[in-house]
């Protein structure tokens, strides 16, 4: 299967969103003052508390709430009718279609679209993963963890894309020497103009 560039876009960032959500699953509600301050400070949003943390992820008109995360899901989910198998997008529609706005059923929904994404063709679960360690990256450096493990099972993401024409050598290696905000910043770049280029 040959992906068109926008194709490819819309999958990284279902892995993206995907992941996003269900880390957020994994730690709401928060209980912990200071384990919430922690994440608000690292994704920028103004809470002081759990209490008002957990207030902001249920605001639907926040970015960050279970809502608007999950309408971008959807709606990236859509776009890819025509290129999903069609057993996994009957699945992904029936669940996607159904699900209420408790954080609760969103979560239970995320999950499963990350097992339909997972038995895809090669090339949609390659950028589906791209997507995923992008966003395990993205916060291993917010949060200031060791990001060795993430790079390395990134390695063979790179390698893949590398023998299907992706340019990435340069911007790779300079985030595996440097993993901090700037060189990860760089790496997206890139790989968003390889999208724009459609390689």
């Amino acid at each position: 299967m040959i992906l068109l560039g926008s194709n490819a876009e819309h999958i990284l960032w279902i892995g993206r969103y995907l992941t996003r959500v269900q880390y957020l699953c994994g730690q709401f509600p928060f209980v912990d003052d200071e384990s919430a301050i922690q994440f608000a400070r690292s994704f920028g949003i103004p809470a002081y508390n759990a209490t008002s943390l957990n207030e902001f992820i249920m605001d639907s008109r926040q970015s960050i709430s279970f809502q608007q995360q999950f309408n971008v899901i959807k709606s990236n989910i859509q776009d890819l009718r025509g290129l999903l198998s069609k057993d996994n997008c009957a699945v992904l529609n029936q669940h996607i279609k159904h699900a209420s706005l408790q954080f609760t059923h969103i979560c239970g929904v995320v999950e499963l679209c990350h097992e339909v994404f997972q038995k895809e063709s090669e090339d949609i679960y390659l950028f589906y993963r791209l997507g995923v360690m992008l966003e395990h990256l993205d916060r291993d450096i917010r949060f200031g963890l060791n990001c060795a493990n993430t790079l390395e099972d990134m390695q063979w993401i790179v390698n893949s894309l590398q023998i299907k024409g992706w340019q990435l050598d340069h911007v790779w290696k300079s985030l595996k020497h440097y993993p901090d905000q700037n060189h990860y910043l760089q790496f997206c770049d890139h790989v968003q103009y390889l999208f724009e280029v459609d390689v």
